[in-house]
């Protein structure tokens, strides 16, 4: 039913996005990007592809890209031990005029350190600034060279030359496909797959950005998660098993309003920790609705405090929010990382929201309003409960392999086995048991979804290769000074800005070349989970902020409401309820990355 839903959500918006005079101006700026490319000559452009690496200091960058050396790396150049960064490509007019690096040195030392990684190297670099001298100690053809210059003072950056017009360019790009994001005026898989084109048309016409690089920058790990869990979901949506759960638990309780509100939160939150949270809330909030009319409370409150409960609940595991999987595949955390670290504090979480929960909003409600209406939903739950014919051996058979996949995660890490293949796996294995389903199920899988985050990776790589993440790289490392402890809670600020205005998928996305770059990810993980925490505080903060906030919102206008409430889920009825907590995530999240910080 859920998935339904989301097609006829999806139907209506693309309908309101034909008919929306925007698209006319998108349409022509893509057309004038166009035309501007087709008058530039990119020939002589330089080609970029692999990481870069650079020290801004006006028009003296030293600016080269490397790649970290490996063992055939290593044979290949004669190297005594596996250690620095190849360089692969120096452009034109950049650290050329400072140092003569060529393309096929490989730099052993920077600053009087040996280089461990490109990432290392990025760190090392970005110590270094306008006035600094900077050292580096390089192999070339069997020589070892020893290079040392001042990098000059004249700071700054001219944004109609070199990277400062990629990055302006970018920016106007990012802002015009989040802002009609962000309004909701249409499709998002519409919204962002036109940035997308249009990124790759400026990246081509300014040189900053290719077609082989946007092939790279897409990342299927977590799109394979995504695939591989959606699978799960949809049997157990077919097999109606939270249905079930949800009305064996308003029986159990004996339709007890506050009670079944605080059961139902728990119920998302454990579910949406083993199953993608969108699906858990497309298949909760129909079950709330159904609830709030029988028991004659108000509905709005309940969902937005189940879509924060899965937005907590999702952030346990690196399988219930596509954040996590893109964290989890980008760092190579494990499903057992993310239970350590993170699960005693979302569970922190969610009993805190649930007490304010309690105390702000529930503990005045009268237990029963009627107590002839209450009689008559309790029958009717029992009586809807007694017809349903649930195929328990096939549930089983779905936990069972679940299960397995859930053990997985754990275990097969230590054998260097990765997320996405388990999770794939274990997806199609059960595809193949009940194979009568799998062309029914991969019908299913939202295409929507998929196309959705592959456009965010190619507008993300854009950004990456014009150099917008290494400036808001050194932004971070610039206030935070270096400071391992200041870095992450900065990170975590940042990231919940960017979450409550992009949602936390494109948030993410964006961030994660941020940590990787600035070096701190190569010496402690405190990063990401100081990524992770921020992305639940600005879930919290706005709807749209949410994975799935803004289906909840349609979700709920399609199913309607009870005309005698005068509310609906809108983005201030969310924030209301929701601030207060983000207030909370970000309070508490503060006190654990300082704890996290000081562990050896």
């Amino acid at each position: 039913m859920a998935l339904d839903i989301r097609r006829s959500i999806d139907e209506e918006k693309l309908t309101r996005f034909k008919n929306f005079p925007f698209m006319e101006a998108a349409i022509a700026l893509v057309v004038i990007v166009v035309l501007v490319a087709l008058f530039m000559d990119s020939r002589n452009m330089p080609q970029r592809g692999s990481p870069r690496l650079a020290q801004s200091a006006g028009t003296n960058a030293i600016e080269f890209e490397g790649i970290t050396v490996n063992p055939i790396i290593a044979r290949d150049f004669n190297l005594s031990q596996v250690a620095g960064v190849l360089v692969n490509n120096v452009p034109s007019g950049s650290s050329r005029r400072l140092f003569d690096i060529r393309r096929g040195d490989v730099i052993l030392k920077c600053n009087g350190t040996d280089v461990q990684s490109a990432n290392h190297m990025a760190y090392l670099m970005s110590q270094s600034k306008p006035g600094d001298k900077i050292t580096f100690v390089i192999s070339r053809q069997g020589r070892t060279l020893n290079m040392s210059e001042t990098i000059p003072v004249n700071a700054g950056m001219d944004i109609l030359q070199g990277s400062g017009r990629d990055i302006l360019v970018v920016l106007v790009i990012i802002a015009v496909t989040f802002t009609m994001l962000f309004l909701n005026l249409f499709n998002r898989t519409v919204c962002v797959t036109l940035g997308a084109v249009l990124m790759l048309v400026a990246g081509t016409a300014f040189g900053f950005y290719n077609q082989s690089e946007a092939f790279d920058a897409i990342r299927m790990s977590p799109i394979f998660i995504f695939i591989g869990m959606s699978i799960f979901a949809i049997f157990l949506e077919d097999l109606r098993v939270f249905e079930y759960v949800a009305k064996r638990v308003i029986v159990a309780l004996k339709a007890d309003t506050v009670k079944v509100i605080l059961s139902l939160c728990v119920l998302t939150f454990v579910a949406s920790a083993f199953v993608n949270n969108i699906s858990v809330i497309l298949i909760i909030i129909p079950i709330t609705i159904y609830a709030a009319r029988g028991m004659d409370f108000d509905a709005v409150g309940v969902v937005v405090a189940e879509i924060i409960s899965s937005v907590i609940g999702g952030n346990i595991t690196p399988i219930g929010d596509f954040s996590n999987m893109l964290m989890a595949s980008s760092a190579g955390l494990t499903f057992l990382d993310f239970l350590i670290v993170m699960g005693p504090i979302c569970c922190i979480y969610l009993a805190v929201f649930l007490w304010y929960l309690w105390y702000f909003e529930l503990r005045h409600k009268d237990k029963i309003r009627s107590l002839k209406l209450h009689k008559a939903f309790l029958m009717k739950v029992e009586k809807e409960l007694g017809g349903m014919h649930m195929d328990w051996p096939r549930i089983k058979k779905v936990l069972f392999i679940l299960g397995c996949v859930l053990v997985a995660f754990i275990i097969l890490p230590l054998f260097r086995v990765h997320l996405a293949p388990i999770a794939l796996g274990g997806g199609f294995l059960l595809l193949a048991i009940e194979n009568h389903k799998a062309k029914e199920v991969i019908k299913k899988i939202s295409l929507m979804d998929i196309l959705f985050f592959i456009a965010l990776f190619l507008i993300v790589g854009g950004a990456l290769y014009a150099g917008l993440l290494k400036v808001i790289s050194d932004m971070l490392l610039s206030m935070a000074m270096g400071n391992k402890i200041l870095y992450p809670i900065f990170l975590m600020l940042m990231t919940t800005v960017l979450t409550a205005l992009l949602n936390s998928g494109p948030a993410t996305a964006f961030l994660v070349p941020v940590v990787i770059s600035s070096g701190f990810a190569d010496f402690t993980d405190v990063v990401w989970w100081a990524l992770n925490i921020g992305s639940i505080a600005g879930a919290c903060a706005c709807i749209s902020g949410a994975s799935a906030g803004i289906i909840s919102q349609t979700l709920v206008e399609e199913l309607g409401m009870d005309p005698k409430k005068k509310e609906g889920l809108t983005f201030a009825s969310y924030s209301r309820r929701g601030f207060p907590a983000a207030i909370m995530v970000l309070a508490i999240g503060t006190v654990y990355i300082i704890f996290l910080s000081m562990l050896p």
